[in-house]
């Protein structure tokens, strides 16, 4: 059986055209339309712009408030550290004033202070020439001794050299002198020769706050002498 072919009938298109009328109210619709109107990308853009500008004005403005706090801070902690320093220093210079106050009216209770024996003699000082006084049997233990006036206040601290003061051995105390109101013993030495030191002994010695006084013992030898200044 041989196969039958059928073809459908093939149906023109039809374009429909606009009257004449109608075609030009087409072109005028057109040519109405605004030529420069943006994208939506465009304004996408724009708007992503001011939102990036209203941001950095924000962070601009946090920052000088930051700014502005830390100053004031700073202000405050430089007053609070100029008044703790003020306040310091003042309480340092009323403790310093009140215990020169006190150092200097400080008086001894010892009986020495109040009952002693007084010497003034201006051959005794360190600075007087050679000699052969003595002071070999002058002097009892229990009898305190204060030197004053012309003749010099106390035992000089420091070696004056052989052949002053009158005599042969010049002594001289090499001990720590005590504070106000205390009472230490003390070495003497006498310089002879070449020694700073040739003899020594043993005295007391008592700070009555203005002045000393001395439990002084006899020199082993003759021609030794306690010097003044």
């Amino acid at each position: 059986v041989a196969a039958i072919n059928i073809t459908k009938p093939q149906h023109p298109k039809i374009i429909k055209q606009l009257p004449p009328n109608e075609q030009n109210d087409s072109l005028s619709i057109l040519s109405d339309c605004p030529e420069n109107v943006e994208s939506p990308s465009n304004v996408m853009n724009i708007n992503n712009s001011q939102n990036n500008n209203k941001k950095y004005f924000k962070v601009l403005l946090i920052s000088v408030g930051v700014l502005l706090i830390l100053g004031i801070l700073a202000s405050v902690a430089m007053g609070i550290y100029a008044l703790v320093y003020i306040t310091r220093t003042t309480v340092t210079s009323t403790t310093m004033t009140t215990t020169t106050t006190t150092t200097t009216t400080t008086t001894s209770t010892a009986a020495q202070c109040y009952s002693y024996t007084t010497m003034n003699d201006v051959t005794r000082l360190a600075t007087a020439g050679s000699g052969y006084t003595s002071d070999y049997s002058l002097f009892s233990t229990g009898t305190w001794i204060r030197f004053s006036g012309a003749g010099g206040t106390q035992i000089t601290t420091s070696s004056p050299g052989q052949y002053h003061c009158t005599a042969q051995y010049t002594g001289w105390y090499s001990g720590s002198l005590p504070s106000s109101g205390e009472t230490v013993n003390g070495t003497v030495c006498y310089t002879y020769s070449a020694s700073s030191c040739y003899y020594a002994n043993i005295i007391s010695v008592t700070n009555c706050g203005s002045f000393y006084v001395y439990d002084l013992v006899n020199p082993s030898i003759s021609y030794m002498r306690y010097c003044t200044v």
